[in-house]
């Protein structure tokens, strides 16, 4: 049963993130959704706010922009389970400073009409969500909880504008929830005590992520059997480290002639992406995004994953391909090294760097990898374990906030 409050109802919990799916970007921030589903399945009441960012004239630059997609979302939504509302804030390109106070003002219509009807505000991501949640919590009378995933304190968070936020408003949170600890020692740099840090890591569905026959599943996907095959899944950015796995892959290509890549996913260089695999003809899959079950069975056919990010927290594909039982290669940043504990797990290497990928995803494809040992290596629990302990946290904070 979770935590009551003292009238005997479940903690009501407000969660105010741009970090989660909507109808038009489905694969948006899935973890969130698996989280806050998985708390809700343990009888706590949760209503996301997932505002969308907006900008006049922003419908013309279709697939250029997010909020090029304020027009298509719904303003109220059901997704997994859980209302979701859907307000729009205004987006100020380039102007982080501003990035916060606007998107507060552009929630705070609906956090008042809902105010009395949640008793902890979680906000998913530093900056803006998390320090606007902060702003609306100190108006409202209300502890806030800030989770980070990586980007927005490896990235965002070296921007000036957003530091200065970071460092005025994190010593005043309620709670900080990190999904690793190179992450809570992030928020610790910024003024957090260490007594208001919480690690939580993120869970993985078994029942979809497990290890699979690989000829079989390579089959399932429409993939050559007797052929090998990388796979990346994410988004298809510069950050993400495609345009060095687009260069090493040249150089496996010229010297491996039966290993293949495929790109799952989709992102602002899919054309660059596409352009670039015309010239391998039929030795890259780009397959666009999918469904969980989807990515499940390519990481099932898969030979080896692969991540060559610049800055990451605990990414879901690192955990996601560890309990299919495939290897990764990826570089090291964020909680990464964390999770590639083990040479038999996989390899880490440098970010930015060609031809240390290109050298590990030689070596990984000519080691012999036992796909339970991963598994056994890995001991990540599930989405409900992960959620219990979110559970906890949030109680934490009601208590004593």
């Amino acid at each position: 049963m979770p935590d009551r409050r003292a009238d005997g109802a479940p903690v009501r919990v407000l969660c105010v993130t741009r970090i989660f799916p909507n109808r038009v970007e489905p694969s948006f921030g899935p973890y969130n959704k698996r989280q806050l589903a998985a708390l809700r399945e343990l009888g706590w009441e949760v209503t996301v706010l997932n505002p969308v960012p907006w900008f006049p004239g922003a419908g013309l630059l279709r697939g250029r922009t997010r909020a090029s997609v304020a027009g298509e979302v719904p303003r109220e939504d059901e997704i997994a389970g859980l209302p979701v509302r859907h307000p729009r804030f205004l987006h100020v390109p380039r102007f982080a400073a501003v990035h916060a106070p606007l998107y507060a003002a552009g929630v705070l219509p609906d956090v008042e009409r809902m105010r009395g009807r949640f008793d902890v505000i979680l906000s998913p991501f530093a900056y803006p969500d998390g320090v606007a949640s902060i702003l609306l919590g100190k108006l409202l009378g209300v502890p806030v909880v800030v989770k980070l995933h990586g980007g927005d304190m490896n990235v965002a968070a070296k921007n000036p504008p957003v530091g200065r936020w970071l460092r005025r408003t994190f010593p005043t949170v309620s709670r900080i929830i990190a999904v690793s600890y190179p992450l809570a020692e992030a928020a610790h740099s910024f003024g957090v005590p260490w007594s208001r840090l919480v690690v939580v890591e993120d869970g993985v569905d078994s029942a979809v992520f497990h290890p699979r026959d690989k000829v079989e599943a390579k089959r399932d996907v429409g993939l050559d059997p007797a052929r090998r095959h990388i796979v990346y899944v994410g988004r298809l950015e510069r950050r993400k480290g495609v345009y060095e796995l687009m260069d090493a892959f040249d150089q496996v290509a010229l010297r491996h002639p039966d290993v293949d890549l495929v790109l799952v996913g989709d992102g602002e260089d899919t054309e660059a992406c596409k352009t670039w695999a015309q010239g391998l003809a039929d030795r890259v899959v780009m397959t666009g995004t999918l469904g969980i079950d989807d990515v499940a069975r390519y990481y099932a056919a898969s030979d080896l994953s692969t991540l060559p990010s610049y800055a990451e927290g605990t990414p879901n594909c690192v955990i996601e391909s560890l309990a299919c039982g495939r290897p990764v290669v990826a570089t090291a940043v964020g909680g990464v090294p964390d999770m590639l504990h083990d040479v038999r797990m996989g390899e880490l290497i440098p970010p930015k760097d060609v031809p240390a990928l290109t050298a590990a995803l030689e070596r990984a494809l000519e080691r012999s990898y036992d796909a339970q040992q991963i598994v056994r290596l890995t001991g990540r629990g599930t989405w409900r374990d992960s959620a219990r302990h979110l559970g906890d946290v949030l109680s934490g904070a009601v208590e004593q906030p």
